[in-house]
């Protein structure tokens, strides 16, 4: 209460000073300040200190945080959405099936996972709208293995026509289109041509990504001509497109308000993967056996090549898992920077010092390239030999023996039978036999696009007695891997 009296006392005072005249006015102004603030810090000296922070806090420049340093990649793109939020009951049906479903947007992001950042890098550096990161999600729910029945293929959904034109390679090998890191690249590409022919429209060129660039030119014509608006949401287009842009604006909406929703499950905005430029042909089993994964595994992270090799004249990159990718640096230039390989099948009675000998090579390579780490092998494993290419027992490492098929001097032909398992093409079965896809087709009365029932049972015609891939009646690098396979794909122990 005394300290009540005094504050008040001291206020009065001021006030009467400050009437009284105007020669001291400053002076007395400084001299009351000076009595009221020693009068009011002891009485609450807490706010005095927030004060004091506060005042210090608005003094220090905020640093901003770039979206490269935050960490959750869907935060990061979510901090570069770039198109306008837009009311349209189209959006806020989709963004509630969204919600009803959060077990979609977990399996999207195991999914997309490994190439998401890739992706994203991609899209920064051209300097596009975030919202093209999610465009996989509603082309293909992220699915690298996805095929409409009109033949778009991959997480895009790229056409074939469109793959040529943006220079997507194609062929007996490998289909850029599954490639990830490649067809990002084609489509970035298309939708970028879209932008520009629908004068940097982003709606319309999303729209024609979808349905193609001559309908919405058409639907954009038609309703000029009538005299109506012709943004996206007054144009006539097919059901499929309707929805398609709306599927692509909810998410980004969602994303926008992920403190609101928690819809999308964290993401480490760092790369897992790296995608490595063998720079030559090489086979499939002996880069999964360098990098020390399974075969299934570098498949799914390199879903374009459709065989078991490279093609000779490439493209010859593959996308490892980061912490593996140090293995490529040191086992690729093991002899004298140029691998050449074989393959053997482990014998009775074998072990690493006689297959070594056998072979013109040492244990340690063998160890080292077949990521052993014992001198114990099993009979019936399958070893990846190194070995000078002078040597005239191995064959050159990108050759997988079991796509090697030696002519034999007559033409006779002798018939198999093969069971569809499931996953199976005619392609593949037709790689795993050394004949053509077009042969298997017309030797089984189908069409050439055939999807193939599982379990039916397949006529093949073979050449008889193929010569051995090597001479020697006790050892020979196997020409018969996907047999020892059980034509699985699986690698053995």
């Amino acid at each position: 209460m005394a300290q009540f009296r005094i504050l008040i006392l001291l206020t009065l005072v001021g006030c009467q000073a400050t009437n009284n005249g105007t020669s001291n006015k400053s002076t007395q102004v400084k001299k009351n300040t000076l009595v009221i603030v020693s009068t009011v810090q002891p009485e609450n000296k807490k706010t005095q200190k927030k004060i004091t922070k506060v005042t210090k806090a608005n003094t220090r420049k905020t640093k901003k945080i770039k979206p490269s340093e935050v960490s959750d990649l869907w935060h990061r793109i979510a901090m570069q959405l770039k198109l306008p939020n837009y009311n349209d009951n189209r959006i806020e049906q989709r963004i509630n099936w969204y919600l009803k479903h959060p077990h979609y947007m977990k399996t999207i992001t195991k999914r997309s996972k490994p190439f998401m950042y890739h992706i994203v890098n991609q899209i920064e550096q051209r300097k596009l709208p975030l919202e093209l990161a999610l465009l996989p999600i509603v082309e293909s729910d992220f699915n690298i293995k996805a095929k409409s029945p009109a033949g778009a293929s991959g997480i895009w959904q790229l056409m074939p026509v469109t793959a040529k034109h943006f220079n997507l390679q194609t062929n007996a090998w490998y289909d850029g289109r599954y490639d990830v890191i490649a067809s990002t690249t084609a489509a970035l590409d298309y939708l970028e041509y879209l932008y520009f022919r629908f004068s940097k429209n982003w709606l319309h060129a999303i729209a024609a990504y979808n349905s193609g660039e001559g309908r919405i030119m058409h639907a954009i014509a038609k309703n000029k001509r009538l005299g109506e608006k012709s943004d996206f949401w007054s144009l006539d287009l097919p059901s499929e497109t309707t929805n398609y842009v709306p599927k692509l604006l909810a998410l980004a909406s969602l994303l926008k308000q992920q403190k609101k929703y928690h819809y999308w499950p964290k993401m480490p905005n760092q790369a897992t993967t790296v995608n490595i430029d063998i720079e030559k042909q090489f086979d499939m089993l002996i880069a999964a056996k360098i990098a020390k994964i399974t075969m299934q595994t570098l498949y799914q992270l390199n879903p374009g090549y459709i065989s078991n090799s490279s093609a000779k004249k490439g493209p010859h990159k593959l996308l490892v898992p980061i912490s593996q990718a140090h293995y490529f640096d040191s086992h690729y230039q093991l002899i004298n920077g140029k691998l050449v390989y074989g393959r053997y099948q482990v014998k009775a009675k074998d072990s690493l010092y006689k297959i070594s000998k056998q072979f013109n090579t040492s244990i340690t390579k063998l160890k080292s390239i077949n990521q052993l780490s014992s001198d114990l092998i099993k009979i019936g494993q399958i070893l990846a030999l190194p070995a000078y290419k002078n040597s005239p027992l191995t064959i050159e490492y990108h050759i997988s023996p079991y796509l090697q098929r030696n002519k034999t001097p007559d033409k006779i032909k002798v018939s198999t039978s093969y069971i569809v398992k499931k996953g199976d093409t005619l392609w593949d079965i037709g790689q795993t036999y050394g004949v053509s896809f077009k042969e298997l087709a017309s030797w089984n009365k189908m069409g050439q696009n055939a999807v193939l029932k599982l379990g039916k049972k397949m006529i093949i015609w073979l050449e008889k007695e193929p010569q051995p891939l090597a001479k020697e009646p006790k050892s020979t690098v196997s020409n018969t891997f996907l047999d020892v396979l059980n034509m699985t794909g699986s690698i053995p122990n």
